[in-house]
C-alpha cells in the first residue's frame, strides 16, 4: 500500500548495547504508518538487539527512540506493558502455551493486557483468527496444527491489541520456503490494512520476490536502502 508519511518509530542517534558491548552505534531511521520494511543482516550483526530495543527488553544506551507513542529513552518500567499493547511482536518459535488450546492461548494474552469483557473478547479472537485464516482453529491444540499454522496464531496474538506496528523477528526461520511464502502473504495483508511491519528475515528469496525498502545491520551501523545506495550482500 502507499503508506502515510506519518512516522510510528522514529530513532534518532541510537546506541544500542548488550552487556555495555556496542552492538549499533548512530542509528537513525523513522518508519511511517503502514509501511512494510525488511531488517537483515549476518547473525550476530545486532537485527534482534535492534528489535529488543524497539520493544523495550534492551535499554536505550544514548539517543531518542519515538515508538507508538512512547519516549522510550525516557521510558518507565510502569509504561512497558503499555508499549507492548501497541506494538504486535511475533518470534520465529511460535512460544505458545502446548497444554492449553489455541482459544486458551490468546484469552490468556487478552486477560495479561487488561481485556475483561468475555463478549469482546470472543469477538477479538474470531476477528484475529480469520485475518489470519483460521477461523476454526480455536479449539485445536498447538501439536495439531502444522508449524505454518502455528506462526500464523503467533501472528494472531500479536494483532489482539490492535497495534500501531508489527515487529517480527525471523517468523519464517523454522519454516520450509511453502510456508514461508504463506507467512509472509499474512503479514503483507496486515499492512495493507494500515499496520507497519519490520520483519528481520535471512530469507534473502523472499526479499527478491517481494521489493522493499531494506534496513541492513552491517559492521556495527544500520544502513537503509531509501537513504543511501546501498547493495543487498548475496546471500545473509
Amino acid at each position: 500500500m502507499a503508506f502515510s508519511t506519518t512516522p510510528v518509530l522514529k530513532a534518532e542517534n541510537l546506541l544500542i548495547t548488550q552487556q555495555d558491548k556496542p552492538i549499533l552505534q548512530h542509528v537513525e531511521f523513522e518508519l511511517n504508518k503502514g509501511e512494510f520494511v525488511f531488517l537483515i543482516g549476518r547473525t550476530g550483526s545486532g537485527k534482534s538487539s535492534l528489535l529488543k530495543t524497539l520493544y523495550a527488553d534492551l535499554p536505550v544506551s544514548q539517543g531518542k527512540l519515538h515508538a507508538a507513542g512512547y519516549e522510550l529513552h525516557n521510558i518507565k518500567r510502569s509504561q512497558i506493558p503499555l508499549l507492548r499493547r501497541k506494538l504486535g511482536i511475533v518470534f520465529q518459535d511460535f512460544q505458545l502455551f502446548q497444554d492449553r488450546s489455541i482459544a486458551d492461548n490468546l484469552f490468556f494474552v487478552m486477560k495479561a493486557t487488561g481485556w475483561s469483557n468475555k463478549n469482546k473478547m470472543k469477538k477479538r479472537m474470531a476477528e484475529v483468527l480469520m485475518e489470519v485464516g483460521l477461523s476454526s482453529a480455536g479449539e485445536k491444540m498447538p501439536h495439531q496444527l502444522s508449524g505454518g499454522e502455528q506462526q500464523r496464531i503467533g501472528i494472531a496474538r500479536a494483532l489482539l491489541n490492535f497495534p500501531a506496528i508489527l515487529l517480527a523477528d525471523e517468523p519464517t526461520g523454522n519454516l520450509d520456503p511453502y510456508f514461508s511464502d504463506e507467512i509472509f502473504e499474512v503479514f503483507r495483508s496486515i499492512n495493507n490494512k494500515g499496520t507497519a511491519v519490520i520483519m528481520a528475515t535471512h530469507d534473502h528469496y523472499l526479499i527478491k520476490k517481494n521489493p522493499a525498502r531494506v534496513l541492513i545491520c552491517e559492521g556495527g551501523k544500520l544502513k537503509d536502502t531509501h537513504s543511501s545506495k546501498v547493495e543487498l550482500y548475496q546471500p545473509f
